[in-house]
């Protein structure tokens, strides 16, 4: 039992490392300039347009500070991408809550193959194709289309993997002296972000901040650490459920 299952724990646990630092910034503001009326009765009169007002980017530092008050306040998000790990690239899909009671997680690194961990309802499910299995040393691999439970992972798993754990990891390894000074702008996935940099630079590391929910929409490694995580579904409901009973096998 151990032998099955502690492999994925170990997995897992190298990704969540390297996503820790993902959870660093988050919030600034914008306020929209009000629309112009017209008095009653008055026509209107074409003005000449002019560029939207640019708004004062805060400083690296409070970006910081106001992200670990947001991030600790979500109850739920999601992110997909890609991280290295010894020189070996893995695809990652994460949805879970806070508390660390529902998480929903794909892995897929090369030939170890595609293994899918669902924690909820107190019990831990993998699903997994024949390479991973194999890689975890399972002489007879388990139905790539089946889950295998096994509920006595389940606590370790959901204190390991919780929003809330990434987020403390996080925090409690950034400061705002390793950040550049400098704040820039940009569009990703149809947001407007602030961002963030490495203070050697953002080929060292980007956080991509949304302007108006103040949310962490991308992050991009390091070139000694490279990868790319996009965020989504914050404090949203991820509908994470049990896997039907009737594709559920025991580990024997």
């Amino acid at each position: 039992m151990t032998n099955r299952t502690s492999g994925p724990g170990r997995r897992i646990a190298h990704v969540a490392g390297a996503v820790a630092l993902v959870l660093l910034a988050g919030c600034t503001s914008s306020t929209s300039p009000p629309e112009a009326t017209t008095p009653p009765g008055t026509a209107a009169t074409a003005a000449p347009t002019s560029p939207a007002p640019t708004v004062a980017a805060p400083a690296a530092a409070e970006i910081l500070d106001r992200a670990k008050v947001n991030a600790i306040r979500a109850t739920s998000a999601a992110f997909t991408g890609r991280v290295e790990q010894g020189g070996v690239e893995m695809l990652v899909d994460f949805k879970g809550t806070s508390d660390g009671s529902a998480s929903d997680i794909t892995l897929t690194s090369g030939s170890d193959g595609t293994a899918r961990v669902l924690s909820v309802g107190g019990a831990v499910y993998i699903q997994a194709d024949a390479a991973f299995w194999k890689g975890q040393g399972v002489p007879s691999p388990f139905p790539a289309e089946k889950f295998v439970k096994v509920p006595a992972a389940a606590a370790q798993f959901s204190d390991e993997f919780s929003l809330n754990a990434l987020v403390d990891e996080a925090f409690a390894a950034v400061t705002s002296a390793q950040l550049s000074d400098t704040v820039g702008s940009e569009v990703v996935n149809g947001v407007d972000t602030w961002v963030v940099t490495d203070a050697r630079g953002a080929g060292e590391g980007a956080l991509y901040v949304s302007k108006d929910r103040f949310e962490v929409v991308r992050f991009s490694g390091s070139s000694t650490s490279p990868g790319q995580l996009d965020f989504s579904s914050w404090n949203a409901d991820l509908g994470i459920t049990a896997p039907p009973s009737d594709q559920v096998v025991a580990p024997g």
